[in-house]
């Protein structure tokens, strides 16, 4: 399902394996997540937002819905193949999918209105995560939203998963918390889903305040 290209992080390499075990995971409840992340990272129609790690870009094409055709909804993966498959499968005019590492993203300063970065964080080589979450800040518009989002499983569905993928504290979406804020996002706050996912938001302040 993955691949490690070392220094970028893990690649999806196969999207239907992918695909399958998102299904499972989420007992078939994807889409109302989808919609939940959406809500949560507060798009409006004409928003330009950037999905960090799209993979197969099931939330672009939901955070395109909102946007609607007076704004842009933008995937960003390392995975050739997974911008391949977006590219061909969804041809809506205000969509776009460009190949880049979270740590290296090929976009302008303040380009986006709204950021999402949802299951990818632990993907990134930890050595590169703080520069990471900095390229979030760079093209993150002042007064714009960033959510990110990771695997925060309910304890029966921990058990049940605990021997394949043993602890899940290393994805828990709030260990973030403090680099962010020392980056100068504000307005810092946590949301437990009811899809076995956690939902960090903050705000890039509108004042434009430089990075500390």
């Amino acid at each position: 399902m993955f691949v490690d290209d070392g220094d970028t992080g893990l690649l999806i390499a196969g999207l239907r394996r992918y695909n399958l075990f998102t299904s499972v995971f989420f007992l078939g409840r994807h889409r109302a997540l989808l919609t939940e992340l959406v809500t949560a990272a507060g798009v409006r129609p004409g928003d330009h937002v950037l999905d960090i790690g799209c993979g197969p870009g099931k939330l672009v094409r939901a955070l395109g819905v909102a946007t609607g055709s007076t704004g842009a909804a933008v995937g960003v993966d390392p995975s050739a193949a997974a911008i391949d498959d977006n590219r061909r499968r969804d041809r809506t005019p205000h969509h776009r999918y460009e190949q880049g590492p979270a740590q290296r993203l090929p976009f302008g300063d303040a380009e986006f209105d709204v950021v999402t970065s949802t299951f990818v964080m632990h993907h990134i080589p930890e050595q590169h995560r703080a520069e990471a979450l900095a390229q979030m800040w760079r093209v993150l518009r002042p007064g714009g939203r960033l959510l990110l989002a990771d695997a925060s499983p309910s304890p029966r569905m921990r058990r049940l998963l605990a021997p394949m993928f043993g602890g899940f504290d290393a994805v828990d979406i709030r260990r973030y918390r403090d680099q962010l804020a020392a980056i100068g996002f504000t307005e810092l706050g946590y949301t437990q889903s009811r899809y076995q996912t956690g939902v960090l938001t903050c705000v890039k302040p509108a004042s434009g305040a430089a990075q500390r």
